[in-house]
């Protein structure tokens, strides 16, 4: 598949071909974890920000929130203190994954299970917000977040779709 690196600063995007993802290294995570540092003091403004542009940019992702679906404007999502508050659960659940370094079974199991089961939502849906996950980190933490650490990011959001597909077939749900 392609991977492509956001370039926040230069406004540039460069892809190239992976050859896909088992585990990250360590400095791989380390570099997961060093970024994610920078996200963690502030997971409100950065989860408010995800969930907003997931919404624009995947209008359909909206639909499935019906606490969110009455929200039409940029200025309502903003405004929205239920939304800011999802934003935070969604990268506060993601952060407890990613401090695992690949052994989250326990702590993915139950987030699966309650999104195969109760949520149904496909797994497309948590590539669309893996991209702007590394789209908005980018932006917020452009000197710290370079190809490198962008690569090892996907390749940790990677990690967690794929073991979250194997949980949702696991719970009967093909996601």
């Amino acid at each position: 598949h392609t991977v492509c690196i956001y370039s926040a600063q230069k406004l540039t995007v460069h892809c190239f071909l992976s050859t896909g993802t088992m585990g990250l290294s360590d400095q791989e995570w380390q570099k997961v974890t060093e970024i994610w540092g920078k996200v963690e003091p502030d997971l409100p403004a950065h989860g408010q920000e995800v969930i907003i542009r997931m919404f624009q940019n995947h209008p359909e992702t909206q639909e499935r929130f019906d606490k969110f679906k009455h929200l039409k404007t940029l200025d309502e999502m903003k405004s929205s203190e239920e939304l800011k508050k999802h934003g935070t659960t969604v990268l506060t659940a993601l952060g407890n994954i990613f401090k695992q370094k690949g052994q989250h079974e326990a702590v993915l199991k139950p987030l699966a299970e309650s999104h195969a089961t109760k949520h149904k939502i496909p797994v497309k849906f948590l590539e669309f917000i893996s991209e702007i996950i590394v789209g908005v980190i980018a932006e917020k933490h452009s000197g710290d977040f370079g190809a490198d650490s962008q690569a090892a990011m996907r390749k940790a959001l990677e990690l967690f779709r794929n073991d979250m597909a194997t949980k949702y077939k696991e719970f009967g749900f093909q996601g």
